[in-house]
């Protein structure tokens, strides 16, 4: 199993990669980042 930590770690960052590029590719989809980040940061503020 440890030969294939690598192959494990590039399959879940391209999943992650590719869920991130299709929300950025749709119109208007960047209001999900951005509110997402507004609301980690809204969260760090508060401390």
């Amino acid at each position: 199993m440890g030969e294939y930590d690598a192959v494990w770690v590039f399959l879940i960052s391209l999943v992650f990669v590719g869920f991130y590029i299709y929300i950025e590719a749709r119109p208007k989809g960047s209001n999900l980042i951005s509110n997402i980040s507004e609301t980690i940061n809204r969260f760090f503020r508060r401390r």
